[in-house]
């Protein structure tokens, strides 16, 4: 009798487990139930870029950055990020990937106090390809010899 009743919780637990599966997978590919805060990564390289990469150049040197939100008005602090940026330009002299160099720490600045002047929740609000838009125009200020295409995230993490 006890042999009876273990092998019916086993098969009801066996189905439970399939019907809870089952029915998650259905709710993802029909598009009822979705993953929050999930980001769709940027390229790793130039090669993964459009049809005219083989013009561009990648500027991956500023490495990780970890950045401080604006605190949220009921919190004392900001949130903690990471951000790994990364630059496509155009294929130029080599003076231009030389100036990119030689303003690694004013990039580094550039995006730190973006970060510093919004909060999480603005952040969000903006969308990841905002946040881009607008620190690409921040760097390109920055820039004398040529301009950046577009600005990339292999990480863009908020650390709560």
């Amino acid at each position: 009798m006890k042999s009876d009743i273990n092998k019916i919780l086993i098969y009801v637990i066996i189905g439970l487990a399939g019907f809870f599966l089952l029915s998650t997978v259905i709710s993802l590919l029909t598009g009822k139930a979705s993953l929050h805060n999930y980001r769709k990564s940027d390229p790793s390289q130039i090669s993964q870029l459009s049809d005219k990469t083989e013009k561009m150049n990648a500027f991956k040197e500023l490495g990780s950055i970890r950045a401080l939100t604006k605190p949220e008005e009921d919190v004392a602090t900001g949130v903690n990020l990471v951000v790994t940026p990364w630059f496509s330009y155009e294929e130029s002299d080599s003076s231009f990937t030389e100036e990119l160099s030689h303003k690694k720490q004013a990039f580094k600045t550039v995006i730190l106090n973006y970060f510093a002047s919004y909060t999480k929740k603005q952040l969000y609000s903006k969308g990841e390809k905002s946040v881009k838009d607008e620190l690409l125009e921040l760097i390109n200020q920055n820039l004398i010899m040529g301009k950046i295409q577009a600005v990339y995230f292999d990480d863009y993490i908020f650390l709560d």
